[in-house]
C-alpha cells in the first residue's frame, strides 16, 4: 500500500512567456500586470522584486526557481535575472499524484 502525498507548491508562477512580456521602461504597476504581485519584496531596496516557487514531493524531489526583477531609479523596469526551469508549466496533478485505490476498490 502506498500512501498518497501531495504535491506542496509556494510560491510564484511564472513562465517564459511572461519573461517575454517584459519590456524595458515598463512601471511597476505594467510588471505587476504581467507576472503578479512578487511573494517577497525587499523592504530595503524598491529597485528589485523577488519571484521564486518551489514543489515539493518528496524530499528528494524537490524543484525550485527565483527570478530576480529590476528596476531603475525612476522605478521602471529594467532587465532580469535568473532562470526558469525546462518545464515552467507545473502540473497540479501529475499522473503519480493521484489518489491510490485501496482496499480493493
Amino acid at each position: 500500500m502506498q500512501v498518497y502525498k501531495l504535491n506542496i507548491q509556494q510560491g510564484n508562477i511564472v513562465t517564459q512567456d511572461m519573461l517575454e512580456k517584459l519590456k524595458p521602461g515598463m512601471t511597476k504597476g505594467q510588471v505587476a500586470y504581467i507576472m503578479g504581485n512578487p511573494v517577497l519584496k525587499d523592504t530595503f531596496s524598491t529597485r528589485q522584486w523577488d519571484y521564486t516557487y518551489r514543489t515539493e514531493r518528496y524530499e528528494d524531489d524537490v524543484k525550485s526557481y527565483h527570478i530576480r526583477v529590476f528596476f531603475d531609479q525612476a522605478g521602471n523596469y529594467s532587465h532580469y535575472e535568473g532562470e526558469l526551469p525546462d518545464s515552467t508549466k507545473p502540473e497540479l496533478q501529475e499522473e503519480q499524484d493521484k489518489p491510490v485505490k485501496l482496499f480493493g476498490e
